[in-house]
């Protein structure tokens, strides 16, 4: 890493950076596609690489998962393709089968207007569905290293036109055990081509990758201004684990969200769950590794594509699911392996969003949620609940009150006026929820309903918050714009 920096300057921010994709000479194709998908504004990590890629230069790009790395490399990528040269051109290696049907979506969303073919080649699914895929001549293939390995070796794919090679989440891969095939896939490809290698982190053996296979490659570290941590609201409840599924659906109808994954700790509980859940919303659906893969995939594309509102999971969900609007993450269980706990409330607050990660706690796990916070480093605040066998209670959690024992809290409230809505640059429930939640002195539970409309969004504050939030407001801004606050 060290040799990196002492032979690679960073890349500095650019004073005067493109501030809109429709200033950036992409085909009218790539453009209409970007702006269906509601692509404005280039995120950092877009806007300090994608000139670089249209130059022509391997970089190295530390990034985090979601800060938008997929569409810094399928934007110019995309672009850059020859639709008439009927080969393979571009070859995308990701650690995952999950993924590389994310790539894969993500790019035909980028570049289907332009005539664009694409693949995924990943294990567990017929390699002679995937042959007759390759014979069609895909311009561009997003593959993991095994699957893409036995292609090579069947000799079912043509790699003398790969133009880029992208490997995505390298230090995964790396993890993995890709290594050896990694190296001996690239070694396939020509020689004069464009390397891109997206990582989380860069150990040793990335290093040494790029090194081995890169010619004089561009650092580049990209650090979000907000880190994803800390666009995510996390709390707990402490449930009674005979009533934790009433208690859910209660707190569920309080909190209205858009878009919702709840992950379980096993395949068993995850189809019990959904026997339930389905019952008061048709858009629910579940996954697990127990599944047909065909099934899973088809499940996750809709979710994704927004057919369901709900997905109930296990940890197979934690990595490799990219979908954009996730407003909440509910662990039904405490996982068992906390960096798993991670990954799992990493699903929200991706990109320019924010999110509420909340875990429902019944008394046997409590050791192992005091467990997760040591690892964590920090407290998570408990927001109340109800436990049938309680021990003598804590003086400083007495008034702590089961927030959806009731229902949603009731008592007096004020109603204060935002002035913005729907019209608003396509503002979302959500995003005036996290707005009015990130103030200072602000929590959940200050928050009654939100009753959006055309140019208005009327709010129910309890507690007497309601002065506090208008204050806030004569600076606050929702997704970058201010938006004024009064009285309703």
């Amino acid at each position: 890493m060290s040799a990196i920096k002492e032979e690679q300057a960073k890349i500095e921010k650019q004073e005067k950076k493109i501030e809109k994709f429709k200033d950036y000479p992409l085909d009218h194709q790539i453009k209409r596609a970007l702006g269906e998908l509601g692509f404005n504004s280039p995120l950092e990590v877009q806007a300090i690489t994608m000139p670089l890629i249209f130059e022509g230069k391997d970089l190295i790009v530390k990034s985090q998962t979601g800060s938008g790395k997929t569409a810094a490399f399928a934007i110019p990528i995309c672009e850059k393709i020859d639709v008439e040269l009927e080969r393979p051109q571009v070859l995308v290696l990701t650690p995952t089968r999950e993924l590389a049907v994310q790539v894969k979506e993500d790019m035909v969303d980028i570049g289907k207007y332009k005539g664009l073919k694409f693949c995924a080649l990943y294990g567990k699914q017929p390699m002679e569905l995937q042959r007759k895929e390759l014979k069609q001549n895909p311009h561009v293939i997003v593959a993991t290293p095994g699957r893409m390995m036995d292609h090579i070796l069947n000799k079912n794919v043509k790699l003398q036109s790969i133009k880029y090679l992208v490997i995505d989440e390298a230090d995964e891969m790396l993890l993995m055990g890709f290594k050896t095939q990694l190296e001996a896939i690239i070694n396939k490809l020509p020689l004069e081509r464009v390397t891109l290698l997206f990582s989380a982190t860069i150990p040793e053996e990335v290093h040494d990758l790029s090194q081995m296979y890169m010619i004089s490659p561009q650092y580049i570290e990209v650090e979000s201004e907000v880190t994803n941590i800390e666009k995510i609201e996390q709390i707990y409840y402490a449930v009674d684990g005979l009533k934790k599924v009433d208690f859910m659906k209660k707190m569920i109808k309080h909190e209205q969200p858009e878009k919702t994954l709840i992950f379980c700790n096993t395949q068993q509980q995850v189809d019990a769950l959904f026997d339930i859940a389905r019952k008061w919303d048709r858009s629910t659906c579940a996954v697990h590794g127990g599944m047909d893969q065909s099934v899973r995939m088809e499940k996750l594309r809709a979710f994704k594509k927004g057919a369901y509102k709900t997905l109930i999971a296990t940890d197979l969900a934690a990595r490799g699911l990219h979908v954009r609007g996730i407003t909440h993450i509910i662990n039904y269980g405490v996982p068992f392996d906390h960096e798993n706990y991670v990954h799992r409330i990493g699903r929200t607050g991706r990109v320019d969003e924010v999110g509420i990660a909340i875990t429902l706690v019944i008394p046997s796990e409590m050791e192992r949620f005091k467990a997760l916070e040591d690892f964590l480093g920090y407290k998570i605040p408990c927001k109340g609940g109800h436990v049938e066998k309680k021990p003598k209670e804590n003086p400083e959690k007495k008034n702590a009150k089961n927030r959806y024992k009731e229902g949603p809290k009731k008592g007096a409230d004020v109603k204060i006026q935002i002035n913005a809505g729907v019209n608003n640059s396509n503002l979302k429930r959500s995003d005036i929820l996290a707005s009015i939640r990130s103030i200072s002195g602000v929590t959940s539970d200050d928050i009654g309903k939100i009753d959006m409309r055309e140019t208005t969004t009327n709010v129910a504050i309890l507690n007497g918050k309601e002065r506090l939030i208008i204050k806030a407001f004569e600076s606050k801004k929702i997704k970058g714009k201010m938006y004024r606050a009064k009285r309703g």
